[in-house]
């Protein structure tokens, strides 16, 4: 495969071209194919030429290449959901469309590679393998590199690296020379991402550095900063520091537009390693202050962004986990320094731990701010469906019944008040799911047994519960918390489990509650499910009430929870 040294220049021209066409003519089918080239490069500029387009002037062919876009735009977006929503709308587009088959398997691999990002690894695989199997069924073998593509990024994200790098291999053998050019960047990309995790390092390298040729070519800034790092982690494994170094302060010159905070960490740490291995100990400290001010900048600068970025991330960093280590290292090393060093080790370490110690008072303020904040904007939109479309829906009962007189057809007449009935029971049941009315009217084991008799009166599951509670033990807010576990540990059984009772008690003892959740369903393989989006929000919450969640679960046998909540002394 030759790619052209001027690809990123005529790309610009393309695209000066398309957005003089569109200014000239406003055609829907130039703005969605601007939208597909900003998509990757500029998301504020694809959302934009997205919303120009009337989707009731396209024809089929527009409107399937708009879809697609969409999709793809929700996807690196990170709205998964919405994502998925727009996927499965184009699939029913092309249902029976046997000219449209080859992009049927497409959006199949595009949906399998949101569940693989939402750790849903099942339902990831299933996707997959449909999409395999229509390329095997409809004689596609030129498009069959896409299928091993997507069965590599599966193994590699399921921890089986040398399994991947064998799927990647296949997809690069089949290649063709209508190959999507970034296609071919991501491919090789994940290759040497594959061989990193292997520690075959010079492989990596390869790989990594055809990727990032095609990134720089395509002025894909956050992809060249991810490549350029992965590759500087390989160099320094393989000890040429020399070389490394200039990829992650071109790094740092990057970032200047891009502003990603986790980022200038790696890049920081990286650098403070890298200038380690040299011997250079004063750079190698400097680059790890700049780390640690970095990182306490952003956080003070991002109070109200969503926690759940900052933490997560953080607590994936094994590199943190290594700076009192890599400091006491390098101070051996630097007999030159003596005294200074010592000094310098220990504002190190005092900063390290004072920056662990905010970093878990702000993750709890904030989780606590974030889920709160989601209950009262719950309290809002549960009024506004009560007080506004039920009182409206009322009013339209009421004034339509001043016309039965006048109706000739009585029964559909009732029909359509029939209708309206059910619509007000609806707006209520929503309503009363969103903010049930007897956890702020009755409390929370009311509430909780409430919950207990809708589930019992709408499924046939039997629930047995024991509650003891003593109002007052917890204030309002962290009630709401504590009923969300629960409706969340019987949500997961209706959903998953095929369960045919479920069994709680809620007791005190001493200065805690302990609440028992049990139910006889499938179960799961809590190695499998461990990250799941449930199983995040009931432990964000217990965080927040500093309790402690336990879990256990095989195939076959049912889950048990046990969830400890200490009492909140003023």
């Amino acid at each position: 495969m030759v790619i052209t040294p001027f690809l990123s220049f005529g790309q610009s021209q393309k695209t000066d071209s398309l957005k003089e066409n569109y200014t000239q003519n406003k055609q829907p089918s130039t703005a969605i194919e601007l939208a597909e080239i900003f998509t990757l490069t500029n998301t504020d500029s694809a959302l934009y030429f997205l919303q120009q387009v009337d989707k009731r002037s396209l024809s089929e062919v527009d409107r399937i290449h708009f879809e697609k876009v969409k999709g793809r735009f929700f996807t690196v977006t990170s709205q998964y959901d919405s994502a998925v929503l727009v996927y499965t709308g184009l699939l029913r587009i092309l249902e029976g469309k046997p000219e449209h088959i080859g992009l049927e398997a497409d959006i199949l691999d595009n949906i399998g590679g949101v569940y693989l990002t939402l750790r849903e690894n099942d339902q990831s695989l299933d996707f997959i393998n449909r999409a395999k199997k229509i390329r095997e069924e409809n004689r596609l073998a030129s498009e069959l590199y896409k299928s091993h593509y997507s069965l590599g990024n599966f193994l590699f994200r399921t921890g089986k690296s040398r399994e991947a790098v064998d799927n990647y291999r296949k997809s690069l053998t089949l290649l063709n020379e209508k190959s999507d050019i970034n296609f071919q960047a991501n491919l090789n990309y994940m290759m040497g991402t594959a061989y990193n995790i292997l520690k075959q390092n010079d492989s990596s390298i390869y790989f990594l550095l055809k990727a990032k040729t095609i990134y720089d070519q395509t002025n894909q800034v956050v992809s060249q900063i991810n490549t350029a790092n992965s590759i500087a982690q390989a160099m320094i494994n393989e000890q040429r520091f020399s070389e490394a170094i200039p990829l992650l302060e071109n790094n740092i010159k990057l970032l200047a537009s891009n502003g990603d905070w986790q980022k200038y960490m790696a890049a920081y740490s990286q650098l403070s390693k890298a200038y380690e291995g040299l011997e250079d100990y004063k750079n190698a400290l400097a680059y790890q202050k700049l780390r640690y001010d970095t990182v306490v900048g952003f956080l003070a600068k991002q109070r109200t962004e969503s926690v759940a970025k900052i933490t997560e991330d953080y607590r994936t960093d094994k590199q943190l986990d290594e700076a009192e280590e890599t400091a006491i290292w390098a101070t051996q090393r630097a007999k030159i320094f003596g005294g200074i060093a010592i000094g310098l080790i220990m504002l190190l370490i005092i900063s390290y731990l004072l920056f662990l110690r905010t970093i878990q008072r702000k993750k709890l303020e904030n989780l606590r701010a974030m889920v709160l904040g989601e209950e009262n904007e719950r309290k809002r939109v549960a009024k506004d469906l009560h007080d506004g479309i039920g009182v409206l829906l009322t009013s339209v009962k009421m004034r339509l019944s001043n016309f039965e007189d006048k109706v000739e057809d009585k029964d559909a007449f009732q029909n359509s008040l029939g209708q309206i009935d059910n619509a007000c029971s609806e707006v209520r049941r929503i309503s009363h799911n969103m903010v049930p009315a007897s956890l702020s009217k009755l409390g929370l084991e009311e509430a909780m047994l409430d919950l207990f008799d809708n589930v019992t009166a709408s499924s046939q599951i039997e629930i047995q519960e024991k509650l003891s509670y003593e109002e007052g033990d917890f204030e309002e807010s962290s009630e709401v918390l504590i009923y969300r576990v629960i409706q969340e540990l019987v949500n997961n059984t209706l959903k998953y489990a095929q369960a045919s009772s479920i069994q709680i008690e809620m007791k005190k003892i001493k200065d805690e509650y302990i609440i028992e959740y049990k139910d006889n369903g499938i179960g799961f393989d809590k190695t499998k499910v461990k990250n799941g989006i449930g199983l995040k929000s009931i432990a964000s919450r217990i965080d927040i009430l500093k309790g402690k969640l336990t879990f256990d679960s095989t195939e076959g046998n049912g889950v048990s929870f046990k969830i400890n909540i200490p009492l909140q002394h003023g």
